[in-house]
């Protein structure tokens, strides 16, 4: 018998941790020598003194952040054709980027290196004399003292007006950092807007944590030089290479991402391995009915972005953290792609098809997300369909494990059932938020995604600012009930709690708002169509008496129905 065990993982038995491991943070792509020039090991202390991201603290080379600018450009500009199979857009994906890049990037580098350098060097100079006015104090002015009447007789004046500062150290910083701000809010320039921006940025949070500006001069001017570089050195970049990466559309032929006159944009909304990029597939028959062909829109999903910046083949070990390693360099991409297409659309006043397919922490935030959108996508957007998949959270576990074992991308399970609790809080927030803005219109569709994979999902419901049809009360009872399972579960009879906390009773909230808020509701049968009732401002009428009869049979959608009062007809 073997004295060692190969251990048997599953779904419920990944094996990898919920925090990645500190042995393996220095295979994080932030923290790679050939990406960056910081060090890994002074990035914790810097984050304990000023609390930023360790990403807003690392120093990215000019090679890499050319590399982000042209995930952009290829994301954003050129149209990579879809296959039967998911893993298709990826890989056409990944091998447009690499041409461009050897062929047409390659050859630059030198040069775009060498003005990345001065630029640097530039921001850096500009940054000190930025820290140098902002901590000039303002002195009060104060009585001189008495002048004697000896000094009189010898002809001296009163002694100089001397000057002190009452403020608190506190104060001063304060009224430092909040200086810095109002001189960026006046600056013109696009240089002297990013280094104030950074400046503010650097200094507000060392002062939330310290509460004033405990570091040194020299160390804060890095800091601040090295953030407006990622972020303003980044665009610079994108500039230089914007006419290398034209060329190479025109002497390589690929097909660009044309503009819309009435623009549509199409939203997935659902947790982490709900089926989202299944459910993309099948969308391209929707997009045809739509008028719009494959080569008529663009696709946003940055998970095929990881396979360009991390070699997973090298990982050894390691090789299950492979979307960890890469993922805060995703989420950089990720704003500079929504800063791309923002600054694209107020030059061409609209913008492309799109469809957008992408996880974010913050994608379920009502204030975040719709205030990105308005400003990137909606304000030129004539219609948005979005998208709410409604998947159970044991099945997330599951299909994140086959999606694991096929592309390389593993979770822990404690981090599928808490994006599950993030999501299915936050769909209800971010769908109101839509339906009480006045543009664009609002069409949407809630999808139980229950099914086997590769399974078109059945539709819960689907509507318009006016009109609301639901098939299925009961998906929408689920939308409730998935936000209150224990993240901690290791199997999937724990996933849930055993009291009657689920029951039809409990989990009406999101249903109930509905009726409340929407101007017309109508319940109707899927497999037959036909509407058996119908809400008006609130008010229920039976459409169908023997079909509500019916349906009442079934025991979950009697205790809906009385729940929520509908008449026995």
């Amino acid at each position: 018998m073997s004295d060692s065990v190969v251990p048997q993982y599953s779904a419920w038995n990944p094996g990898l941790e919920a925090d990645l491991p500190r042995h393996y943070q220095a295979l994080e792509t932030i923290h790679r020598a050939e990406n960056v020039s910081t060090r890994l090991s002074e990035i914790p202390e810097l984050r304990a003194l000023t609390g930023l991201e360790e990403e807003e603290l690392v120093a990215f080379r000019a090679e890499r952040l050319v590399l982000h600018e042209l995930i952009v450009r290829v994301t954003a500009d050129i149209r990579v054709a879809e296959g039967e199979e998911e893993e298709v857009l990826g890989r056409n994906f990944r091998r447009i980027t690499l041409q461009i890049l050897s062929g047409y990037l390659l050859p630059h580098m030198p040069a775009l290196r060498q003005a990345f350098d001065e630029l640097y060097m530039t921001i850096q100079a500009r940054v000190g004399e930025v820290l140098e006015k902002a901590f000039t104090a303002e002195l009060e002015a104060v009585e001189p003292e008495p002048v004697s009447l000896l000094a009189r007789w010898l002809g001296r004046g009163p002694a100089p007006q001397r000057q002190v500062d009452r403020r608190t150290l506190e104060e001063r910083h304060h009224d430092a950092i909040q200086g810095v701000k109002q001189r960026g809010l006046a600056a013109q320039d696009e240089l002297e807007q990013a280094i104030y921006k950074s400046a503010y940025r650097v200094m507000s949070s060392i002062a939330s944590v310290q509460g004033h500006i405990g570091v040194d001069r020299e160390v804060l001017t890095r800091l601040i030089s090295r953030h407006a570089c990622n972020d303003y050195g980044s665009r610079e970049i994108g500039n230089l290479l914007t006419p290398h990466v034209e060329r190479a559309i025109e002497q390589e032929g690929y097909g660009r991402v044309p503009l819309a006159a009435e623009p549509i944009l199409i939203s997935l909304k659902g947790a982490s391995a709900a089926g989202k990029s299944s459910l993309r597939h099948l969308l391209r028959h929707t997009l045809e009915d739509l008028g719009i062909p494959p080569e008529q829109y663009g696709t946003i999903t940055p998970d095929i972005w990881r396979r360009l910046l991390l070699d997973y083949e090298t990982l050894g070990e390691a090789y299950k953290y492979a979307g960890r390693l890469a993922g805060k360099e995703v989420k950089l991409i990720d704003a500079k792609l929504d800063r791309y297409i923002r600054d694209k659309a107020q030059r061409d006043r609209t913008i492309p098809n799109l469809l957008i397919d992408r996880f974010r922490f913050d994608s379920f935030s009502s204030d975040t997300v719709p205030r990105l959108l308005d400003g990137t996508y909606a304000k030129y957007v004539s219609t948005m369909h979005m998208y709410f998949v409604i998947t159970p959270p044991e099945a997330t576990v599951e299909r994140g494990w086959l999606r694991g074992l096929e592309r390389g991308r593993y979770k822990a399970v404690s981090d599928f059932l808490g994006h599950c609790v993030e999501a299915y809080d936050g769909m209800p927030r971010v769908f109101f938020k839509w339906m009480d803005s006045p543009r664009p219109r609002f069409k949407y569709v809630f999808l139980d995604n229950s099914v086997p994979r590769h399974t078109p999902p059945e539709v819960v419901a689907h509507g318009t600012r006016e009109v609301l049809h639901v098939l299925d009360p009961l998906g929408l009872v689920n939308l409730d009930r998935y936000k209150k399972i224990d993240t901690a579960a290791t199997c999937p009879e724990e996933v849930y709690p055993a009291d009657d906390s689920l029951s039809v009773a409990a989990n009406c909230i999101f249903l109930k708002q509905c009726l409340a808020k929407i101007p017309e509701v109508r319940f109707a049968d899927r497999a037959s169509g036909r509407v058996y009732l119908r809400t008006t401002a609130g008010r229920f009428t039976v459409e169908d008496a023997a079909l509500l009869r019916a349906k009442r049979q079934e025991p979950e959608l009697a205790a809906l129905f009385a729940e929520l009062r509908v008449p026995q007809g």
